[in-house]
């Protein structure tokens, strides 16, 4: 068996994403290894890149797509267009349209879970705000905004341009979370992290995470008895809702004042968390991401119940992705 593995970022050179793309591809890579599976890549040569994609796409069994959000989408839809997206293991076309674009998922999600509310640049009606691209990833090009005079100030010093591939978001005070899970014929969420969101004047950046999440540490209201189960709960509906497949990245916030869980985003792609998550458990992601769409017995046998081994953070340290165990030296990725 032969799989492709493409990752982005490392194949283009994008310096705002090869560090976590690196770190990604390489825990992909290594867990198809440790099965015994052969792997192709594509690593710096952005020329007739499409060309090159089809290719490795032709001559493997199967392939894996790791990519921001928009290129995610354009190369899905390229293969589909050549009628060869169904040997690439990932959700079906519709339920990327769907996920992908932010305005799109609150739209499909937004009578079933808690979203902030969302509306099109640049109808600015309510502050404090999120401007974020609909089809961005991770915390790139995104700004909050706590009043008008802010938002004004800001759009003066000409550092970013705001228009209608952008969108407005309801600003929600509370802890930023995510979810790791693989969804086949059943969904099984894993593990509910910690993500570390910095709020620099008014650019937020993501500066890692720590997987599992230990919510009774942090959180002291009435909603921390049930708030995994209630999470998870909204991550397996929000799944099935979308068909998502494969391994999914869902993003929360936490609202401990008013007691309530605001689904942000969705990422149906590989995402940081899981080199914590695979640290922490020793799961193999890469073979778990290929049972979702092959075998559901070996979900079910090793995902019914999870054994969480230490508590693992990961962060950026200059060119790599570091990830640090509880009581053990740092590992870089």
């Amino acid at each position: 068996m032969k799989i492709f593995v493409f990752e982005y970022a490392t194949a283009v050179n994008d310096k705002n994403f090869i560090i976590e793309g690196r770190a990604m591809r390489n825990l992909m890579i290594y867990g198809l290894k440790k099965e015994g599976i052969n792997t192709s890549t594509i690593n710096n040569n952005s020329h007739n890149l499409y060309e090159k994609i089809l290719k490795n796409v032709y001559n493997s069994d199967n392939t894996i797509l790791m990519a921001p959000n928009y290129e995610l989408l354009k190369i899905s839809n390229f293969l589909n267009r050549h009628d060869i997206f169904n040997k690439v293991l990932i959700s079906p076309i519709d339920s990327l349209n769907k996920t992908l674009n932010k305005f799109s998922l609150y739209k499909e999600l937004k009578g079933m879970i808690s979203m902030p509310k969302t509306t099109k640049f640049p109808n600015l009606t309510d502050f404090p705000v999120i401007i974020k691209p609909i089809y961005g990833t991770g915390c790139e090009s995104i700004y909050a905004f706590k009043d008008n005079e802010c938002y004004e100030r800001f759009v003066k010093s000409g550092k970013q341009k705001f228009n209608e591939n952008f969108i407005v978001q309801e600003f929600i005070d509370g802890i930023h979370t995510s979810v790791c899970l693989f969804a086949g014929k059943e969904v099984y969420p894993v593990s509910l992290n910690g993500q570390y969101i910095n709020f620099d004047k008014v650019k937020v950046s993501y500066d890692g995470g720590v997987v599992p999440f230990q919510a009774n540490e942090y959180i002291k209201s009435n909603i921390k008895s049930n708030i995994k189960s209630k999470i998870f709960e909204y991550s397996k509906l929000a799944c099935m809702h979308l068909d998502l497949k494969g391994y999914i990245g869902i993003d929360f916030v936490i609202d401990t004042k008013n007691e309530k869980i605001y689904l942000i985003e969705i990422n149906p792609r590989i995402t940081t968390s899981a080199i914590a998550l695979s640290k922490t458990t020793n799961l193999n992601i890469a073979k778990l991401h290929i049972a979702c769409f092959k075998d559901g017995e070996i979900l079910s046998k090793e995902l019914s119940k999870v054994k969480f081994l230490n508590v693992a953070e990961i962060f950026k340290d200059k060119d790599k992705i570091m990830c640090r165990i509880k009581n053990k030296k740092q590992t870089p990725i």
